[in-house]
């Protein structure tokens, strides 16, 4: 599954308004951050996400979860689409947001390192 842990991570308000609604267009089709949703006790953020790749169309979760200093980003398990360029792509985006939201923030362990953004 992929994913990225974001190292000194603290899901605040803050970094919740970090992640910002997006819509890129690629050269297979569009890839677009939607609304994002946190649940009361703060330790869960859904965002709605859609890659539309060569004609397929995919709506999915990525999901943000706290553990202790940590933050992953990984996809929603109930809404498991294709994991394909334009999907991971998604999540290093999300992952770019939260990390440019504070300098303490760093990239932990990932299997997305192709599609990470400096």
């Amino acid at each position: 599954m992929p994913h990225v842990v974001l190292e000194h991570a603290k899901l605040t308000p803050e970094l919740f308004q970090a992640i910002e609604t997006l819509t890129l267009k690629t050269d297979t089709g569009i890839l677009k951050l939607g609304e994002k949703y946190i649940n009361a006790t703060g330790t869960i953020v859904l965002i709605e996400s859609l890659a539309v790749e060569n004609s397929k169309n995919q709506r999915f979760f990525i999901q943000l979860s706290q553990k202790d200093t940590s933050l992953t980003v990984r996809l929603l398990p109930q809404t498991d689409p294709e994991k394909t360029p334009g999907v991971k792509m998604l999540m290093a985006r999300v992952a770019k947001q939260i990390k440019d939201s504070s300098a303490a923030i760093n990239y932990g362990k990932t299997n997305l390192q192709d599609y990470l953004l400096q």
